[in-house]
């Protein structure tokens, strides 16, 4: 992973030692790719819990999912990767997501709310 850009640490206060900018401090130790993973799988948990949708993904179920080639991949343009689920009124599990582009997902979105059955 080549000039990775870490997206959950903040270096604009590297000078204030807080815990989010001190490695050896990290629940998931210094690594800044596990600990972006970390705070993504939080920040989902928690999108998941306002919207009052069942989740059952682990911190560990969410590494296995986001393998290190795919997490490259993640992002908000159209080609870059995102996870879905495959029944949209089902649960956030192992057995119901998938990762795919964001321009299926939109699709895939679109024609739920559209009620297409295609």
């Amino acid at each position: 992973m080549m000039n990775y850009q870490t997206k959950y640490i903040n270096r604009s206060r590297a000078t204030k030692r807080t815990r989010r900018t001190t490695p050896e401090l990290w629940i998931t130790g210094p690594d800044p790719i596990t600990h972006d993973k970390y705070y993504a799988w939080l920040k989902h948990k928690a999108q998941a819990k306002f919207r009052k949708e069942d989740y059952y993904l682990t911190w560990e179920d969410w590494q296995k999912l986001w393998t290190p080639d795919l997490w490259e991949q993640r992002g908000r343009r159209a080609d870059d990767l995102c996870l879905s689920r495959i029944d949209h009124l089902g649960e956030w599990s192992m057995a119901n997501v998938q990762i795919i582009t964001r321009r299926e997902h939109l699709q895939r979105q679109g024609e739920f709310h559209r009620g297409c059955t295609c």
